[in-house]
Protein backbone atom coordinates (compact mmCIF):
# COMPACT_ATOMS: atom_id res chain seq x y z
CA UNK A 1 0.00 0.00 0.00
CA UNK A 2 1.08 3.81 -0.36
CA UNK A 3 0.77 6.29 2.06
CA UNK A 4 1.42 9.56 2.81
CA UNK A 5 2.30 8.86 6.51
CA UNK A 6 4.99 6.30 5.51
CA UNK A 7 6.68 8.91 3.07
CA UNK A 8 5.96 11.90 5.81
CA UNK A 9 7.53 9.55 8.54
CA UNK A 10 9.70 7.40 6.43
CA UNK A 11 13.24 6.33 8.29
CA UNK A 12 13.03 9.41 10.86
CA UNK A 13 11.75 8.26 14.06
CA UNK A 14 13.31 10.53 16.63
CA UNK A 15 12.00 13.43 14.47
CA UNK A 16 8.48 11.99 14.17
CA UNK A 17 9.06 11.20 18.13
CA UNK A 18 9.59 14.73 18.60
CA UNK A 19 7.23 16.52 16.48
CA UNK A 20 4.36 14.32 17.99
CA UNK A 21 5.59 14.73 21.51
CA UNK A 22 4.66 18.64 20.65
CA UNK A 23 1.29 17.66 20.24
CA UNK A 24 0.50 19.08 23.64
CA UNK A 25 0.89 22.54 22.39
CA UNK A 26 -2.61 21.99 21.02
CA UNK A 27 -3.94 23.10 24.50
CA UNK A 28 -2.93 26.82 23.70
CA UNK A 29 -5.97 27.24 21.44
CA UNK A 30 -7.98 27.87 24.27
CA UNK A 31 -5.64 30.65 25.41
CA UNK A 32 -3.40 31.86 22.94
CA UNK A 33 -5.81 31.62 20.24
CA UNK A 34 -3.86 29.51 17.96
CA UNK A 35 -2.22 25.49 17.55
CA UNK A 36 1.19 24.21 17.06
CA UNK A 37 2.58 21.05 16.83
CA UNK A 38 5.87 19.69 14.84
CA UNK A 39 6.75 17.33 11.56
CA UNK A 40 9.42 15.28 11.26
CA UNK A 41 11.45 18.51 9.60
CA UNK A 42 14.84 19.77 11.00
CA UNK A 43 13.09 22.22 12.44
CA UNK A 44 12.21 20.18 14.90
CA UNK A 45 14.26 17.86 15.58
CA UNK A 46 15.01 19.33 18.93
CA UNK A 47 13.22 19.07 22.68
CA UNK A 48 9.86 21.11 22.10
CA UNK A 49 8.79 24.09 24.55
CA UNK A 50 5.50 24.03 26.64
CA UNK A 51 4.63 27.09 24.97
CA UNK A 52 5.97 29.62 22.46
CA UNK A 53 4.37 33.29 21.08
CA UNK A 54 1.25 33.84 19.71
CA UNK A 55 3.70 35.24 16.84
CA UNK A 56 5.68 32.33 16.56
CA UNK A 57 3.32 30.09 13.95
CA UNK A 58 2.46 33.70 12.01
CA UNK A 59 6.21 34.06 11.14
CA UNK A 60 6.74 32.42 7.34
CA UNK A 61 9.97 30.58 8.71
CA UNK A 62 7.33 28.76 11.02
CA UNK A 63 5.61 27.52 7.81
CA UNK A 64 6.61 23.89 8.27
CA UNK A 65 5.30 23.83 11.78
CA UNK A 66 2.26 25.40 10.89
CA UNK A 67 0.58 23.13 8.73
CA UNK A 68 1.76 20.22 10.40
CA UNK A 69 -0.05 21.49 13.74
CA UNK A 70 -2.98 21.34 11.43
CA UNK A 71 -2.46 17.61 10.44
CA UNK A 72 -1.18 16.52 13.99
CA UNK A 73 -4.29 18.51 15.53
CA UNK A 74 -6.70 16.53 12.79
CA UNK A 75 -5.26 12.82 13.81
CA UNK A 76 -5.62 13.61 17.23
CA UNK A 77 -9.41 14.73 16.40
CA UNK A 78 -10.11 12.15 13.49
CA UNK A 79 -9.68 9.24 15.98
CA UNK A 80 -11.63 11.01 18.80
CA UNK A 81 -14.28 11.57 15.76
CA UNK A 82 -14.04 7.84 14.85
CA UNK A 83 -14.86 6.66 18.33
CA UNK A 84 -17.86 9.27 19.08
CA UNK A 85 -19.62 8.43 15.88
CA UNK A 86 -18.51 4.39 16.22
CA UNK A 87 -20.64 4.52 19.93
CA UNK A 88 -23.47 7.03 18.50
CA UNK A 89 -24.36 4.21 15.74
CA UNK A 90 -23.51 1.06 17.74
CA UNK A 91 -20.10 -0.01 16.38
CA UNK A 92 -19.22 0.86 20.06
CA UNK A 93 -20.61 -0.08 23.10
CA UNK A 94 -20.02 1.60 26.91
CA UNK A 95 -18.43 0.07 29.43
CA UNK A 96 -18.28 2.21 32.03
CA UNK A 97 -19.88 3.10 35.92
CA UNK A 98 -20.04 6.72 35.02
CA UNK A 99 -22.55 8.29 33.02
CA UNK A 100 -20.66 10.85 31.23
CA UNK A 101 -20.82 8.94 28.09
CA UNK A 102 -24.11 7.18 28.23
CA UNK A 103 -25.81 9.94 26.41
CA UNK A 104 -23.38 8.97 23.23
CA UNK A 105 -24.72 5.17 24.25
CA UNK A 106 -27.81 5.42 24.91
CA UNK A 107 -28.60 7.78 21.29
CA UNK A 108 -29.49 11.28 23.45
CA UNK A 109 -26.40 13.04 23.30
CA UNK A 110 -28.47 15.63 20.92
CA UNK A 111 -30.68 16.50 23.88
CA UNK A 112 -27.46 17.86 25.76
CA UNK A 113 -25.85 20.35 24.21
CA UNK A 114 -23.60 21.42 27.07
CA UNK A 115 -22.12 18.05 26.99
CA UNK A 116 -18.95 15.97 26.56
CA UNK A 117 -19.31 16.05 22.50
CA UNK A 118 -18.99 19.72 22.39
CA UNK A 119 -16.24 20.55 25.28
CA UNK A 120 -14.20 17.58 25.83
CA UNK A 121 -10.71 16.88 23.97
CA UNK A 122 -9.59 14.17 21.69
CA UNK A 123 -7.56 12.70 24.45
CA UNK A 124 -10.13 12.04 26.35
CA UNK A 125 -10.41 8.08 26.47
CA UNK A 126 -13.64 7.69 28.96
CA UNK A 127 -15.66 10.57 27.05
CA UNK A 128 -14.15 11.47 24.00
CA UNK A 129 -14.89 14.94 22.77
CA UNK A 130 -15.52 15.64 18.88
CA UNK A 131 -16.64 19.13 18.07
CA UNK A 132 -13.29 21.28 19.77
CA UNK A 133 -10.87 19.04 18.69
CA UNK A 134 -12.14 19.07 14.61
CA UNK A 135 -12.91 22.57 15.42
CA UNK A 136 -9.25 23.51 16.49
CA UNK A 137 -7.84 21.21 13.51
CA UNK A 138 -10.13 23.40 10.63
CA UNK A 139 -8.52 26.99 12.26
CA UNK A 140 -4.89 24.99 12.20
CA UNK A 141 -5.40 24.54 8.85
CA UNK A 142 -7.50 27.14 7.24
CA UNK A 143 -5.26 29.93 9.25
CA UNK A 144 -2.22 28.44 8.08
CA UNK A 145 -3.44 28.39 4.14
CA UNK A 146 -4.19 32.59 5.06
CA UNK A 147 -0.27 33.01 5.84
CA UNK A 148 0.32 31.05 2.76
CA UNK A 149 -1.33 32.35 0.95
CA UNK A 150 -0.49 35.98 1.54
CA UNK A 151 3.20 34.84 2.05
CA UNK A 152 5.67 34.78 -0.91
CA UNK A 153 7.96 31.80 -2.28
CA UNK A 154 11.08 33.60 -1.33
CA UNK A 155 9.69 33.70 2.60
CA UNK A 156 8.63 29.83 2.26
CA UNK A 157 10.56 28.36 -0.90
CA UNK A 158 8.06 25.21 -0.73
CA UNK A 159 4.99 26.93 0.18
CA UNK A 160 3.05 25.87 -2.81
CA UNK A 161 3.61 21.81 -1.50
CA UNK A 162 2.35 23.01 2.03
CA UNK A 163 -0.76 24.46 0.34
CA UNK A 164 -1.79 21.36 -1.34
CA UNK A 165 -1.31 19.83 2.28
CA UNK A 166 -3.15 22.13 4.36
CA UNK A 167 -5.61 22.43 1.99
CA UNK A 168 -5.67 18.74 2.47
CA UNK A 169 -6.21 18.41 5.87
CA UNK A 170 -8.76 21.55 6.11
CA UNK A 171 -10.69 19.28 3.32
CA UNK A 172 -11.10 16.58 5.96
CA UNK A 173 -11.49 18.75 9.18
CA UNK A 174 -14.81 20.20 6.78
CA UNK A 175 -16.10 16.73 5.98
CA UNK A 176 -15.61 15.57 9.39
CA UNK A 177 -17.55 18.53 11.09
CA UNK A 178 -19.85 17.77 8.15
CA UNK A 179 -20.64 13.99 9.00
CA UNK A 180 -20.76 14.30 12.61
CA UNK A 181 -22.57 18.03 13.51
CA UNK A 182 -25.24 18.73 12.39
CA UNK A 183 -24.53 22.35 12.24
CA UNK A 184 -21.09 24.33 12.89
CA UNK A 185 -19.51 27.48 13.24
CA UNK A 186 -16.75 28.97 11.84
CA UNK A 187 -14.77 31.99 12.80
CA UNK A 188 -17.12 33.82 14.48
CA UNK A 189 -19.33 33.30 11.79
CA UNK A 190 -23.34 32.28 11.61
CA UNK A 191 -24.00 28.67 11.41
CA UNK A 192 -23.42 26.24 8.78
CA UNK A 193 -25.22 22.94 7.84
CA UNK A 194 -23.81 19.50 6.69
CA UNK A 195 -24.43 20.51 2.89
CA UNK A 196 -22.35 23.80 3.42
CA UNK A 197 -19.69 21.72 5.55
CA UNK A 198 -19.33 19.45 2.26
CA UNK A 199 -19.71 22.23 0.16
CA UNK A 200 -16.55 24.17 2.07
CA UNK A 201 -14.80 20.62 1.92
CA UNK A 202 -14.98 20.38 -1.83
CA UNK A 203 -13.43 23.74 -2.00
CA UNK A 204 -10.67 22.85 0.15
CA UNK A 205 -10.13 19.15 -1.55
CA UNK A 206 -9.78 21.28 -5.15
CA UNK A 207 -7.40 23.38 -4.29
CA UNK A 208 -5.26 20.49 -2.55
CA UNK A 209 -5.56 18.68 -5.77
CA UNK A 210 -4.64 21.67 -8.08
CA UNK A 211 -1.63 22.54 -6.14
CA UNK A 212 -0.57 19.15 -5.52
CA UNK A 213 -0.20 18.57 -9.08
CA UNK A 214 1.50 21.67 -9.84
CA UNK A 215 4.26 20.47 -7.23
CA UNK A 216 3.76 16.73 -8.03
CA UNK A 217 2.34 15.27 -4.77
CA UNK A 218 1.08 12.07 -6.08
CA UNK A 219 -0.18 10.91 -2.56
CA UNK A 220 -1.79 14.45 -1.26
CA UNK A 221 -3.86 14.38 -5.13
CA UNK A 222 -5.17 10.70 -4.51
CA UNK A 223 -6.17 11.89 -0.93
CA UNK A 224 -7.72 14.71 -2.41
CA UNK A 225 -9.80 12.69 -4.38
CA UNK A 226 -10.78 10.47 -2.19
CA UNK A 227 -12.09 13.26 -0.01
CA UNK A 228 -14.00 15.13 -3.00
CA UNK A 229 -15.47 11.96 -4.41
CA UNK A 230 -16.70 11.47 -0.70
CA UNK A 231 -18.24 14.99 -0.18
CA UNK A 232 -19.32 15.15 -3.85
CA UNK A 233 -21.49 12.35 -3.21
CA UNK A 234 -22.98 13.38 0.24
CA UNK A 235 -24.15 16.27 -1.89
CA UNK A 236 -25.92 14.26 -4.31
CA UNK A 237 -23.08 14.93 -6.97
CA UNK A 238 -22.74 10.88 -8.09
CA UNK A 239 -21.20 11.76 -11.42
CA UNK A 240 -18.49 14.34 -10.16
CA UNK A 241 -18.20 11.43 -7.38
CA UNK A 242 -17.61 8.83 -9.48
CA UNK A 243 -15.10 10.95 -11.26
CA UNK A 244 -12.76 11.60 -8.74
CA UNK A 245 -13.10 7.87 -7.29
CA UNK A 246 -12.12 6.15 -10.49
CA UNK A 247 -8.70 8.03 -10.34
CA UNK A 248 -7.50 6.62 -7.02
CA UNK A 249 -5.34 3.90 -7.59
CA UNK A 250 -5.14 0.32 -5.86
CA UNK A 251 -3.72 -0.54 -2.37
CA UNK A 252 -3.86 4.00 -1.78
CA UNK A 253 -4.67 5.15 2.23
CA UNK A 254 -3.83 8.09 3.49
CA UNK A 255 -3.27 6.84 7.25
CA UNK A 256 -2.91 9.22 10.71
CA UNK A 257 0.36 7.88 11.97
CA UNK A 258 -0.54 6.92 15.25
CA UNK A 259 1.90 6.18 18.43
CA UNK A 260 2.25 4.82 21.49
CA UNK A 261 4.66 7.93 23.07
CA UNK A 262 2.20 9.66 24.13
CA UNK A 263 -2.24 9.61 24.83
CA UNK A 264 -2.59 12.45 22.24
CA UNK A 265 -0.91 10.25 19.82
CA UNK A 266 -2.63 6.63 20.55
CA UNK A 267 -4.84 4.92 18.37
CA UNK A 268 -7.94 5.93 19.79
CA UNK A 269 -9.85 2.95 19.29
CA UNK A 270 -7.66 0.48 20.92
CA UNK A 271 -6.94 2.97 24.14
CA UNK A 272 -10.77 3.15 24.67
CA UNK A 273 -11.27 -1.04 23.96
CA UNK A 274 -8.46 -3.03 24.84
CA UNK A 275 -6.38 -0.88 26.88
CA UNK A 276 -8.26 0.41 29.20
CA UNK A 277 -11.58 -1.04 28.79
CA UNK A 278 -14.12 1.83 28.77
CA UNK A 279 -15.52 0.73 25.17
CA UNK A 280 -16.15 -2.90 23.69
CA UNK A 281 -17.51 -3.32 20.74
CA UNK A 282 -21.34 -3.62 20.18
CA UNK A 283 -22.86 -7.03 20.11
CA UNK A 284 -25.03 -6.75 16.95
CA UNK A 285 -21.38 -5.65 15.14
CA UNK A 286 -19.51 -8.36 16.85
CA UNK A 287 -17.94 -10.30 13.53
CA UNK A 288 -20.22 -9.10 11.02
CA UNK A 289 -21.21 -11.52 7.84
CA UNK A 290 -21.59 -11.02 4.17
CA UNK A 291 -24.69 -12.10 2.56
CA UNK A 292 -23.09 -16.04 2.14
CA UNK A 293 -22.44 -16.10 5.87
CA UNK A 294 -18.80 -15.24 5.82
CA UNK A 295 -17.55 -13.49 8.42
CA UNK A 296 -15.63 -10.50 7.05
CA UNK A 297 -12.27 -10.03 8.53
CA UNK A 298 -12.27 -6.74 7.52
CA UNK A 299 -15.17 -5.59 10.43
CA UNK A 300 -13.78 -9.30 13.23
CA UNK A 301 -13.64 -8.99 16.11
CA UNK A 302 -11.37 -10.61 19.21
CA UNK A 303 -12.53 -11.11 22.85
CA UNK A 304 -9.96 -9.53 25.45
CA UNK A 305 -8.75 -10.33 28.88
CA UNK A 306 -8.74 -6.67 29.76
CA UNK A 307 -11.06 -5.69 32.76
CA UNK A 308 -14.03 -3.60 31.65
CA UNK A 309 -14.69 -0.46 33.76
CA UNK A 310 -17.87 -1.40 35.11
CA UNK A 311 -16.25 -4.76 35.76
CA UNK A 312 -19.23 -6.29 33.78
CA UNK A 313 -18.87 -6.07 29.86
CA UNK A 314 -16.77 -8.41 27.89
CA UNK A 315 -14.35 -5.93 25.94
CA UNK A 316 -13.79 -6.87 22.16
CA UNK A 317 -10.95 -5.17 20.14
CA UNK A 318 -11.35 -4.66 16.51
CA UNK A 319 -9.07 -6.41 14.78
CA UNK A 320 -7.90 -3.79 12.38
CA UNK A 321 -6.47 -1.67 15.52
CA UNK A 322 -5.72 -4.88 17.75
CA UNK A 323 -2.09 -4.14 17.20
CA UNK A 324 -1.59 -1.66 19.46
CA UNK A 325 -1.38 2.51 20.11
CA UNK A 326 0.26 2.75 17.04
CA UNK A 327 -2.10 1.13 14.90
CA UNK A 328 -2.78 3.18 11.89
CA UNK A 329 -6.50 4.82 11.68
CA UNK A 330 -7.13 5.05 7.62
CA UNK A 331 -8.12 8.57 6.94
CA UNK A 332 -9.34 8.13 3.03
CA UNK A 333 -8.09 4.98 1.23
CA UNK A 334 -8.77 3.44 -2.60
CA UNK A 335 -11.29 1.02 -0.32
CA UNK A 336 -13.37 3.92 0.33
CA UNK A 337 -13.20 4.91 -3.16
CA UNK A 338 -13.99 1.83 -4.65
CA UNK A 339 -17.68 2.14 -2.69
CA UNK A 340 -18.30 5.49 -3.74
CA UNK A 341 -17.82 4.10 -7.04
CA UNK A 342 -20.59 1.32 -6.54
CA UNK A 343 -22.62 3.65 -5.04
CA UNK A 344 -22.66 6.24 -7.97
CA UNK A 345 -22.71 3.70 -10.74
CA UNK A 346 -24.77 1.16 -9.40
CA UNK A 347 -25.62 -2.21 -11.39
CA UNK A 348 -23.15 -4.62 -12.45
CA UNK A 349 -20.30 -1.83 -11.73
CA UNK A 350 -21.31 -1.59 -8.42
CA UNK A 351 -20.77 -5.68 -8.38
CA UNK A 352 -17.92 -5.35 -10.43
CA UNK A 353 -15.63 -2.98 -7.67
CA UNK A 354 -17.41 -4.77 -4.46
CA UNK A 355 -16.27 -8.47 -5.57
CA UNK A 356 -13.19 -6.35 -6.13
CA UNK A 357 -12.69 -5.67 -2.52
CA UNK A 358 -14.20 -8.59 -1.76
CA UNK A 359 -11.84 -10.70 -3.81
CA UNK A 360 -8.38 -8.95 -1.29
CA UNK A 361 -10.31 -9.56 1.59
CA UNK A 362 -10.67 -13.47 1.07
CA UNK A 363 -14.51 -13.31 0.71
CA UNK A 364 -16.74 -14.88 -1.63
CA UNK A 365 -18.70 -12.94 -4.53
CA UNK A 366 -21.97 -11.03 -4.35
CA UNK A 367 -24.09 -13.21 -7.12
CA UNK A 368 -27.52 -11.53 -5.95
CA UNK A 369 -29.85 -9.85 -7.78
CA UNK A 370 -28.63 -6.09 -9.30
CA UNK A 371 -31.71 -3.62 -9.48
CA UNK A 372 -31.37 -0.28 -7.53
CA UNK A 373 -33.15 -1.55 -4.09
CA UNK A 374 -31.15 -4.40 -3.72
CA UNK A 375 -27.51 -2.40 -4.98
CA UNK A 376 -28.54 -0.09 -2.31
CA UNK A 377 -28.75 -2.52 0.11
CA UNK A 378 -25.41 -4.07 -0.50
CA UNK A 379 -23.73 -0.80 -0.90
CA UNK A 380 -24.95 -0.49 2.73
CA UNK A 381 -23.55 -3.42 4.37
CA UNK A 382 -20.81 -3.48 2.47
CA UNK A 383 -20.23 -0.18 3.48
CA UNK A 384 -20.81 -1.29 7.28
CA UNK A 385 -18.52 -4.02 6.98
CA UNK A 386 -15.18 -2.74 4.71
CA UNK A 387 -15.79 0.38 6.77
CA UNK A 388 -15.75 -0.45 10.19
CA UNK A 389 -14.82 1.84 12.75
CA UNK A 390 -13.53 4.37 10.29
CA UNK A 391 -16.31 7.00 11.13
CA UNK A 392 -18.92 6.24 8.69
CA UNK A 393 -21.66 4.11 9.28
CA UNK A 394 -23.51 7.17 12.29
CA UNK A 395 -24.08 9.39 8.92
CA UNK A 396 -24.76 6.52 6.77
CA UNK A 397 -27.54 5.79 8.99
CA UNK A 398 -28.80 8.91 8.64
CA UNK A 399 -28.33 9.62 5.05
CA UNK A 400 -29.46 6.62 4.03
CA UNK A 401 -32.85 7.00 6.94
CA UNK A 402 -31.53 3.80 8.29
CA UNK A 403 -33.81 2.77 11.53
CA UNK A 404 -32.53 2.71 14.79
CA UNK A 405 -31.49 -0.38 16.06
CA UNK A 406 -32.68 -0.49 19.00
CA UNK A 407 -35.61 1.35 18.44
CA UNK A 408 -36.25 5.19 20.02
CA UNK A 409 -37.88 4.35 23.17
CA UNK A 410 -36.68 1.23 24.32
CA UNK A 411 -34.74 1.00 27.57
CA UNK A 412 -31.41 1.47 28.06
CA UNK A 413 -29.91 -1.62 29.64
CA UNK A 414 -28.54 -1.52 33.24
CA UNK A 415 -28.15 2.30 32.95
CA UNK A 416 -31.51 3.64 33.21
CA UNK A 417 -33.16 6.12 30.32
CA UNK A 418 -34.37 5.01 27.29
CA UNK A 419 -32.57 4.81 23.71
CA UNK A 420 -32.49 8.30 21.50
CA UNK A 421 -32.66 9.67 18.05
CA UNK A 422 -29.15 11.12 17.44
CA UNK A 423 -28.36 10.98 14.22
CA UNK A 424 -26.11 14.08 13.86
CA UNK A 425 -24.67 16.43 17.24
CA UNK A 426 -26.23 20.01 17.53
CA UNK A 427 -24.33 22.96 17.48
CA UNK A 428 -23.04 23.19 21.18
CA UNK A 429 -22.90 25.16 23.65
CA UNK A 430 -19.46 26.36 23.79
CA UNK A 431 -20.43 27.75 20.21
CA UNK A 432 -23.60 29.66 21.15
CA UNK A 433 -23.08 31.25 23.71
CA UNK A 434 -19.79 32.47 22.84
CA UNK A 435 -20.87 33.30 19.09
CA UNK A 436 -21.86 36.81 18.92
CA UNK A 437 -23.68 35.74 15.15
CA UNK A 438 -25.44 32.44 16.44
CA UNK A 439 -29.25 33.03 16.13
Amino acid sequence: MTSIQQKTRGAAGPRERARRGALSLAALVSILGTVVACNSNDLLAVDTPNSVPVSMIDDPKNADLAVNSAVADFECAFGSMVAVEGIISDELADAQLGAAAWPYDRRDANTQTNGSYGINLCNNNQTPGIYTPLATARWDADHALTNLNKWTDAEVPNRQELIAKASLYAGFSYAALGMSMCEAAFDLGPQVDQAGMFALAEQRFTDAITAGQATNQPDIVNAAYVGRARVRLFQGNKAGAATDAALVPAGFVLNAANDATDNRLYNRLFAITQQFGFYTVEGLSLNLKTEKGQVDPRSASTETDTRPADAKAVIYVPNKYSAGDAAPTPIASYVEAQLILAEAQGGAAAVTAINGLRATAGLLPYTGPTDDASIQALVIDERRRALFLEGFRNYDLQRFDLPFNPAVGTPFPLKGGTYGNTRCLPLPDIERFNNPNIT
